[in-house]
């Protein structure tokens, strides 16, 4: 028997620090955003509850291990399905794709991919946009790559002058922009044509197929029944409320 039965609860990975994504207020405690509402809303099909979930804060770089070392039942974290991941971790059918996209400050000179050139960009230790980027330094002469260890620092290295622009998700950068309080003085641009689309899936542990089996049949629900859009324009609406 797994643990989530034994225990009858779940622990989910998520992140701590992106608003409208997965985030922990300092004042209260409470963790909100779109992957945190996803759990609780998986946890409430496969438990019939929606308290059964506790959250545990994991970060880029080691949410693999997390999961790995037992910390976590599963990850909800912004985390892309590929190939080599799946031989780390089981994966989820995804729950949504998105794009790169990069965040530049209004009025900068970057509106393509290749004004990306003599640039410095902030990218998230850890990511899938670390790996493309770091891979297509070679087209990008005179680039450099400003290393953040969490995606919120993506957004304060361009406020304190360390970072030209910042690569990620279009979802991420969204809601990054979205909870910034200047949100206005930024734009996102599609660089979606350069790479392959982000599939997110949750993860799980190698070989848990009864946790895997449970989440794909609640994805797969959340999906049909609009759940799942809901959930994301809700994010984005209190995000706008703030």
């Amino acid at each position: 028997m797994d643990r989530f039965q034994s225990n009858g609860r779940l622990i989910a990975g998520v992140s701590f620090d992106i608003p409208g994504m997965g985030y922990k207020d300092p004042r209260t405690g409470t963790v909100t955003g779109f992957e945190a509402d996803l759990a609780t809303a998986v946890g409430e099909k496969i438990f019939g509850s929606a308290d059964r979930v506790d959250f545990f804060q994991v970060t880029d770089s080691e949410r693999i291990q997390d999961l790995q070392e037992g910390r976590v039942d599963l990850v909800a974290s912004q985390l892309t399905i590929t190939p080599d991941r799946a031989e780390q971790v089981d994966f989820s059918t995804p729950y949504c794709v998105t794009r790169e996209g990069l965040l530049v400050p209004k009025g900068s000179h970057i509106g393509r991919f290749e004004d990306l050139k003599g640039k410095r960009l902030a990218v998230t230790d850890g990511s899938v946009s670390l790996r493309r980027m770091r891979a297509a330094l070679p087209c990008l002469p005179g680039a450099t790559l400003v290393v953040t260890p969490l995606s919120s620092g993506n957004l304060d290295a361009i406020d304190r002058g360390e970072a030209d622009a910042a690569s990620n998700d279009m979802i991420n950068l969204t809601m990054l922009r979205a909870a910034s309080a200047h949100a206005e003085r930024y734009s996102i641009i599609d660089i979606g044509n350069r790479f392959d689309p982000k599939p997110f899936g949750m993860a799980v542990k190698k070989g848990h197929r009864t946790l895997l089996g449970l989440l794909n049949q609640a994805i797969e629900s959340l999906k049909a029944d609009g759940g799942i859009d809901r959930m994301l324009e809700n994010a984005l609406a209190s995000l706008a409320r703030r």
